[in-house]
């Protein structure tokens, strides 16, 4: 007899397949099999198990064959590759160590032995004398230019000295402060219970207290009492709302560039008033719209002066739309 020389198929099975061969017995004998899902996930499953091992298999030896073929020359390559790294590493640490070392010498020379100030420059002064300014501002020669709180001097120069509308102080290296005066004038007076003035400039911030007289281009504002006027500091009246009221009052009056203008008074919100030439009273009421009033007025007044230029009277401008003087 001839030998049968095909070979026996590999009849070797997994655990796993173990474990389904008894469930489909168990099952068949219910006359059941498993979900054709249940399967179907099982076959995935355990391709992806030998693919995945598979591939595990495969790249082990590839590193270790990449290793093993690795020659001596190669190797020492490698390390001494290694030791370069380490030593550019170390060499960039160390500048900028050496950097940070010499700013912060030059810092440290900064604010001790070099930059300061040997020259104060003033300019733009009438009102105050410049040893007047040089005795408030806080700013010594001698001092570092760079610790020069030129913030602080400013302020102290516009609040001790009252005139200083604004003090632009700069720094010009290596050892100069220059500063900058621009003076303010009289813009507004009140009188007193005593007949003196306060005089207050466009900001209202208090200039003289106290005052024997005050400049005759002055605007008065009338019907106004004081709580405290402290020069170099805003006024304070005793009615808060008031002070309010004036500003916008005044700011209108700037919007239209109204000229003449010789006194302002208010009595509540709804009762605002401009004198014009200290001979008509323009009743505004609210100040809503104020601008569109005073307008319709001043082309009421335009008018009026050209029939009777010495009228004395009230303008009554409460609406833009309807105004009329009453003369007195």
């Amino acid at each position: 007899m001839k030998k049968d020389n095909k070979q026996k198929p590999n009849t070797k099975r997994t655990p796993r397949e173990d474990d389904l061969r008894s469930l489909d017995s168990q099952l068949g004998s219910f006359g059941l099999e498993p979900p054709k899902v249940y399967r179907r996930q099982e076959q995935q499953r355990q391709q992806q198990t030998g693919s995945r091992g598979q591939s595990q298999q495969n790249r082990r030896p590839a590193n270790a064959n990449r290793n093993a073929q690795r020659t001596p020359q190669e190797k020492v390559k490698q390390q001494n590759k290694k030791r370069r790294l380490k030593k550019k590493v170390r060499r960039a640490l160390y500048a900028v160590m050496l950097i940070l070392l010499v700013a912060l010498i030059i810092v440290a020379l900064s604010l001790t032995v070099l930059f300061k100030i040997d020259t104060i420059n003033i300019t733009g002064n009438e009102k105050y004398t410049t040893q007047q300014i040089t005795a408030v501002l806080p700013i010594d020669k001698g001092k570092n230019l760079f610790m020069a709180d030129t913030k602080g001097a400013k302020e102290k120069l516009e609040t001790n000295l009252p005139y200083i509308y604004n003090a632009e102080i700069k720094r010009k290296f290596p050892s100069t402060i220059n500063v900058a005066i621009t003076e303010t004038k009289t813009v507004y007076r009140i009188k007193n219970a005593d007949n003196s003035y306060t005089l207050l400039d466009d900001r209202f911030k208090v200039l003289e207290d106290s005052a024997a007289k005050a400049p005759s281009h002055s605007i008065e504002i009338k019907n106004a009492k004081i709580k405290t006027a402290v020069a170099g500091t805003t006024v304070e009246l005793k009615d808060k709302k008031m002070l309010g009221y004036l500003k916008r009052i005044c700011n209108t009056i700037a919007s239209v560039n109204m000229k003449k203008v010789t006194a302002i008074y208010s009595k509540d919100i709804n009762n605002n008033y401009i004198v014009y030439d200290n001979r008509i009273t323009i009743k505004l009421g609210s100040i809503d719209k104020a601008e569109d009033k005073l307008y319709s007025a001043l082309a009421a007044i335009d008018r009026l002066d050209k029939t009777n230029p010495a009228a004395h009277g009230e303008i009554v401008a409460t609406s833009d739309k309807q105004i009329y003087f009453t003369e007195k």
